[in-house]
């Protein structure tokens, strides 16, 4: 009895090391590598995005600046003009040219879903938080949308 209770425990440590590890980076275990996985947060409204983000910015003239490492992952990387700023402070204030790491969903075969977020219509409304890697945008779904968007403010629903 007492083997069969170990051997459940180290399965189920295993598989939390293996897939609740926020991110989607390289878990060493046991002299194995595994991939732990984020579970991303969905914001209801613009308002819970905003609350979320270290920064809320307005950009226009987008263009894409290879990649950015966010959570272990080689993530499209953008310049951004800042033309105006809702919350928080950018260096360099209005106009200032911002490097933005669009986050991906490492974990998913789609990691943009049907679309990289920041390859939308402009200007965009940025929602963004401040990693090791520098400014990146709130979660793969959750981090730009069109000023002018007609539809609701709801997060799409992630795909794996």
């Amino acid at each position: 009895m007492r083997r069969i209770v170990v051997g459940v425990l180290l399965a189920g440590a295993l598989a939390g090391a293996l897939g609740a590890v926020a991110g989607c980076a390289a878990v060493p275990l046991l002299g194995a590598e595994g991939v732990a996985c984020a579970s991303w947060v969905a914001f209801e409204t613009d308002e819970q995005r905003a609350s979320a983000a270290d920064v809320v910015i307005v950009a226009t003239d987008i263009e894409r600046d290879g990649t950015m490492e966010i959570l272990g992952y080689d993530a499209n990387a953008y310049t951004v003009r800042v033309t105006e700023i809702e919350k928080g402070a950018i260096d360099g204030g209005v106009g200032a040219i911002v490097r933005i790491g669009s986050t991906a969903d490492a974990c998913s075969a789609r990691p943009y879903g049907d679309e990289d977020q920041m390859l939308q219509a402009e200007p965009l409304r940025l929602f963004l938080t401040r990693s090791d890697a520098g400014w990146t945008t709130l979660t793969p779904f959750d981090g730009a949308r069109p000023i002018d968007d007609p539809s609701p403010t709801t997060s799409p629903t992630p795909v794996d």
